[in-house]
């Protein structure tokens, strides 16, 4: 049985090969700023823009899809695809905290807060570009190629639909029609777990995978995407600012209707309910005593309990799913372990 250090050194093999080729992405780009601040994002430069290796991210999702594409024997052919999908990824991270007004992120500032809102909006167009240019470039290398191109535009096209309902989410009032469970559900499918589907099923397309595989990688990328999801915004309520790289209580003082804040809701009731939904429906900022206030009502309906037993469900469902892939045993373990490695615990 793997455990998550074994786990980590395998990632950690394919995430070295994809920083050597977005290392060369940004070498080949013009001699502007512009171009260091996307470096500087991706780990490759420090706040100075000078060249200096640092914590650039999981890259858990490329990382997963360059694994799979070498144990498919097509990783040559998958590399590049990966590489596209790891620039669409942290296109997606700046504008996100430009929009979240996040200071840090990997703990270092965040692109806006060094360079400005308007370079963070620029940059970010800029790695769509060339992401676009990768995955242009990437479709002619392999038989699958132009249909893998079509997928993955397609799974990032579903992203920004997520990124929609998730503002439509935050405009709206806890107790408004369509702020619930099932909207939730919907908006973080569109934009999270669906990016983890396109990494894996992906990675069976350019492979050239049977359709009832391509079926179980995209459920796995699914399943897992959720379960991640739900991690992560129950995660960012109970852990600090030292476990997360961000600032604390982030998601409530953004105020964002995650599933914790909405099964809380609904189990609520009386006073507690009424505050919850006060607080919520409030503009001024919130301090960090207002938010320890929020999370003792959570805490009042046993909200991380629940969240945790909802996490695994859909964990088993992509655990499940790795049953029925063309693997052998050590690489099924290797992706159950990573699961659960993906997932941590307050």
């Amino acid at each position: 049985m793997k455990t998550p250090e074994d786990v980590k050194k395998v990632i950690s093999a394919q995430t070295e090969v994809l920083d050597q080729e977005l290392q060369k992405v940004f070498a080949s780009t013009p001699n502007l700023p512009l171009y260091d601040h996307l470096a500087y994002f991706m780990g490759f430069k420090n706040e100075a823009l000078e060249s200096e290796i640092s914590y650039g991210g999981k890259r858990f999702r490329s990382s997963l899809m360059v694994m799979l594409g070498e144990w498919f024997d097509k990783k040559d052919e998958v590399l590049p695809f990966a590489v596209a999908l790891e620039l669409y990824h942290n296109f997606t991270l700046i504008h996100d905290d430009v929009i979240d007004k996040d200071t840090h992120r990997r703990g270092r500032p965040t692109v806006w807060k060094l360079f400005g809102h308007d370079h963070a909006i620029n940059d970010g167009d800029a790695q769509l570009i060339i992401m676009s240019e990768m995955l242009a470039h990437a479709a002619g290398g392999s038989t699958a190629g132009p249909e893998a191109q079509r997928f993955l535009l397609q799974q990032f096209r579903i992203v920004i639909e997520g990124q929609y309902l998730d503002f439509e989410l935050t405009e709206k009032k806890i107790g408004d029609e369509g702020v619930d469970e099932a909207a939730y559900l919907d908006m973080i499918r569109r934009k999270t777990a669906e990016l983890i589907v396109a990494a894996a099923r992906g990675a069976g397309l350019v492979s050239l995978r049977p359709e009832a595989e391509l079926k179980a990688l995209e459920q796995f990328g699914r399943s897992l995407g959720l379960a991640y999801q739900i991690c992560d915004d129950t995660y960012s309520i109970w852990a600090s600012s030292e476990q997360t790289g961000k600032r604390n209580y982030g998601d409530i003082k953004e105020r964002k209707k995650t599933l914790p804040i909405l099964f809380a809701h609904g189990n609520l009731a009386g006073a507690d309910k009424t505050k919850l939904e006060g607080v919520f429906a409030g503009e001024d900022e919130l301090t960090d005593n207002d938010c320890e206030e929020m999370i003792k009502l959570l805490d009042s309906v046993d909200t991380k309990t629940a969240m945790e037993a909802v996490i695994e469900g859909h964990a088993s469902d992509s655990k499940n799913a790795v049953e029925t892939l063309s693997l052998d045993d050590e690489q099924k373990d290797t992706l159950k372990v990573l699961v659960d490695s993906l997932l941590p615990k307050v």
